[in-house]
């Protein structure tokens, strides 16, 4: 039997290789990434309790418990539709660029190069702030459970510190095999179910006086100075933070054993878990506050320096529990921050495979005796660092962080899935995961959603707006954007091809295909014009 097992294993692997090998790729990265290991690990990255945390003091100032409710409710059911895309797509290209990929196998020949760079660059900083936004929430968590054990606030300066070890930390243990993370990120995930059943049980048995259904349902509560429909708008934000990272799965795609089925599996599984657990989550802290008016106020009063989340286990629970609590959202934060740093390092390391990041020859390295691209590590450490260190001089740099997070992810999202649905809807293929006649309709849905949300990423917090409470996500994205504008037009757009275009077995090739032939015609071979 386990010959038998270890044979159709090696058959997996030996017809994944080849998927990749027909991709244009060469198997680099160690497949070591069991089939439920993609659910864990993708589950891990979303991390609905540790996000929902960081991001609920932002959610409570900006709409109070209903818009915060309804906007978890109205975004799970999206981002649910987004993830059956996902992994229709996924299915058809495993491989560990992901959306990036995606975006030029969808796109006509002429314009692939340039919309998968443009779909790249806009996942990759999404995912670097993705990953700025969990260590530096890390830290605000930390500086949480100092106050509530009795001791002084920490400064600035020493929680920028904490977020810089803790970003390295969570590089060396990335240098790993995979298969050895995959065991911590699917022990990752019974903490965090673990985790959400007994802070929820906590919550509802322990609160010295609860909420009603009207309460959580319907009050409001508008702390942004801006009128009531806007902050209707702006409340998505925390939600559509709290659910952004599903696309984990897909980049560790190039090291997961049968890929075209477990990663698509993984991706949409992921969706319809975090939104049932982040709604419990949700509920079980709102219904421990009475009045949500009082508490945000109280605690702005107080100095404001307590995440509000940290805020109502103190409310509810009597001493050491909130402790307690804390510290078990310190550990699920760790492993969320672990996970996306995982996925960050893998769309960079396919980008620089295709050249599309300066410097490519040098972060595409790969360290053989653990298969891991410990280039792309060490700079996205330094790359991220930079990010942090901007807390010290402004003091809505977290905001900003949430905000660039989710809106370079939403963009880098909609535009593979826009394409599938526009320039493939006549020629899209079928993978091991399909939605038959209605991968369309949901597709066209997904991409309005993405799109239409992401303009609100750009969107204030805070009414007048000030150098000092401005949404610097434009600062952020379009500074990062720049960068990738001048080397496109410096150097990119003289050579770069996009991800090669090949004729896969079950997938039918898009009509510009055969022009994409000719296009290479006279033109370095793809591995040449890959460092």
């Amino acid at each position: 039997m386990a010959k038998e097992i270890e044979k159709a294993n090696e058959e997996e692997e030996d017809s994944a290789v080849r998927l990749l090998r027909e991709m244009g790729y060469k198997q680099e990265l160690y497949r070591g990434f069991a089939p439920f290991m993609s659910f864990t690990f993708c589950f891990t990255a979303v991390n609905v309790l540790a996000s929902l945390t960081i991001g609920f003091s932002l959610s409570l100032a900006t709409g109070g418990s209903a818009i915060a409710i309804w906007s978890w409710f109205v975004s799970s059911i999206f981002t649910i539709l987004v993830g059956f895309s996902f992994a229709e797509i996924c299915s058809i290209y495993p491989s560990a660029g992901s959306v990036y990929h995606w975006a030029g196998e969808l796109m006509t020949a002429r314009y692939a190069p340039l919309t998968c760079f443009i779909c790249g660059w806009f996942n990759f900083i999404g995912n670097v702030t993705s990953d700025v936004t969990l260590s530096s929430g890390f830290a605000t968590i930390l500086n949480a459970a100092m106050i509530i054990s009795g001791n002084s606030s920490l400064s600035t300066g020493v929680q920028t510190g904490i977020s810089i070890a803790i970003s390295f930390i969570w590089v060396t243990t990335n240098a790993l095999r995979i298969d050895r993370q995959g065991w911590i990120h699917t022990l990752a995930t019974g903490i965090q179910i673990g985790g959400v059943a007994i802070i929820v049980i906590v919550l509802f048995a322990m609160a010295r006086q609860q909420a009603t259904a009207e309460d959580v349902f319907t009050s409001t509560y508008n702390g942004t100075g801006f009128p009531f429909i806007y902050v209707c708008f702006i409340g998505v934000v925390p939600a559509l933070f709290s659910f952004s990272g599903y696309d984990a799965g897909a980049h560790l795609a190039e090291e997961t054993r049968d890929a075209g089925r477990a990663t698509p599996k993984g991706i949409v599984g992921t969706c319809i878990c975090s939104a049932v657990v982040g709604a419990t989550y949700l509920l079980a802290l709102l219904f421990s506050i009475p009045n949500v008016r009082s508490f945000v106020e109280s605690n702005q009063h107080s100095g404001g320096e307590l995440n509000l989340a940290i805020a109502t286990y103190q409310l509810a629970v009597p001493s050491p529990g909130p402790l307690l609590l804390t510290i078990l959202l310190l550990v699920n934060l760790y492993f969320a921050g672990m996970s996306s740093l995982t996925a960050t390092s893998r769309i960079s390391f396919a980008m620089a495979r295709d050249g599309v990041l300066p410097f490519s020859a040098i972060l595409r390295w790969i360290f053989q005796p653990t298969k891991t691209p410990i280039a792309t590590l060490i700079f996205l450490f330094i790359f991220e660092s930079s990010f942090l260190l901007l807390q010290l001089v402004a003091p809505t740099a977290f905001s900003a962080f949430l905000a660039s997070s989710t809106l370079g992810l939403q963009i880098s999202y909609g535009i593979p899935v826009l394409l599938r649905c526009t320039v493939a809807r006549n020629c899209f293929g079928l993978g091991e995961f399909s939605l038959g006649r209605f991968g369309q309709p949901i597709a066209v849905i997904s991409s309005a959603w993405l799109f239409l949300t992401s303009f609100i990423m750009f969107f204030p917090f805070q009414y007048p707006v000030t150098s000092e409470n401005m949404n610097y996500a434009v600062v952020i994205i379009g500074g990062t954007l720049l960068v990738a504008a001048v080397y496109w037009i410096v150097s990119a757009r003289h050579w770069f091809l996009g991800p090669k275009r090949t004729n896969i077995d079950s997938t039918p090739l898009l009509p510009v295909q055969d022009l994409n032939k000719e296009s290479y015609q006279g033109l370095p071979s793809s591995d040449s014009v890959r460092p």
